[in-house]
């Protein structure tokens, strides 16, 4: 009965339908149909608040189609405002500096929780990720030793009870995370540079057996503009302009053998009406998606799908934004957001 019930209206009625959620089963099914419907997700900040919108993913988008983002439960001010990664059902939010809480919430359910602190020299980007054995997610928070000694990270499990910062006992050489994260089947990836070798790597870390290795960037990849990691249906897939300033020529590349470090490239040429918008991933039918960044909420609010097989490119106007008219705030675009009514 409740796989049929929108998120938004089970949520509404918590108080009642708690102990029912409270069932794996029930709860197993309505994420099963949840999976099955994946939905974008929107986030912004208005007025000091932070938001939370959805709207269904359209898996063969129609041109001069619609969609309404509906918005989710709004968020206490003392949340962070940014997004670090959605994952499963939840947000992992955090802002830049020490003093900063971390947060993981649900947007469905309405629930959060505060990380501790971590006591450390210093404290650095934290990465949130899922472990498909334990089924249990996790969180990697990057610290820092003095005098240039191997690194010794803090990783946390989010389960019930006390929740403990644990040592990582496998130290890695100091580096600077240089580009956006993305876990991909229960492996966190991200671009860093390592100052000692004065190179750069993409860092890997598999929160199952809690472990660091490095693949090897091609050496164009190098050379070109900046790099930016995506989940290529399954696959580690990464992304470059040719020209970041023109943005007519995307260079894509997928991991094709992490243990040879070896990758395939592949061009595209873009349509002119996508050179002002950011891509905010791609889909697993293989459309590259655009979203505008930051702009004035007036404008008619639109993304773009781009199927680089076809090289079709749709256009799906975002309706539910009509109320911040005349304002200019940051939007951000996140695919492929599974709606969980588990409770934390």
């Amino acid at each position: 009965m409740f796989s049929r019930v929108p998120a938004k209206s089970i949520a509404r009625f918590r108080c009642v339908s708690e102990s029912i959620l409270g069932r794996p089963d029930v709860t197993e099914q309505f994420l099963t149909k949840s999976v099955s419907r994946p939905r974008l997700l929107f986030s912004m900040e208005y007025t000091e608040n932070f938001l939370v919108f959805s709207s269904p993913q359209p898996q063969n988008p129609d041109e001069n189609s619609s969609l309404v983002a509906t918005p989710y439960k709004s968020f206490p001010k003392y949340f962070p405002t940014r997004v670090s990664t959605a994952l499963g059902g939840l947000l992992f939010l955090q802002n830049l500096g020490r003093k900063k809480p971390r947060v993981i919430c649900n947007p469905v359910t309405g629930e959060s929780i505060t990380l501790p602190k971590v006591k450390a020299t210093g404290v650095g980007e934290s990465y949130f990720g899922f472990d498909p054995s334990s089924k249990k997610f996790k969180v990697l928070c990057m610290t820092w030793s003095r005098y240039g000694t191997p690194n010794t990270h803090r990783i946390l499990t989010l389960e019930t009870g006390k929740r403990l910062w644990r040592m990582i006992q496998d130290p890695v050489l100091p580096h600077y995370s240089w580009y956006d994260e993305i876990c991909i089947n229960g492996v966190l990836y991200y671009v860093a540079f390592f100052k000692e070798s004065r190179s750069y790597k993409i860092v890997c870390f598999d929160f199952t057996i809690e472990k660091f290795s490095f693949i090897k960037l091609d050496k164009d990849m190098v050379r070109g503009e900046r790099l930016t990691l995506f989940n290529y249906k399954g696959k580690l897939g990464a992304y470059q302009y040719a020209n970041w300033l023109r943005k007519e020529e995307l260079v894509l590349w997928v991991l094709d053998d992490a243990g040879k470090h070896k990758w395939s490239k592949s061009i595209c040429i873009l349509p002119p009406i996508v050179h002002n918008y950011l891509i905010v991933g791609m889909t697993g039918t293989g459309d590259i998606v655009f979203s505008p960044f930051a702009g004035d909420l007036s404008i008619p609010f639109y993304i773009f799908f781009y199927n680089i097989e076809s090289k079709a490119c749709t256009r799906v106007y975002i309706k539910g934004f009509e109320e911040f008219k005349h304002q200019f705030t940051f939007v951000h675009t996140f695919l492929d957001f599974v709606e969980d009514m588990k409770f934390m």
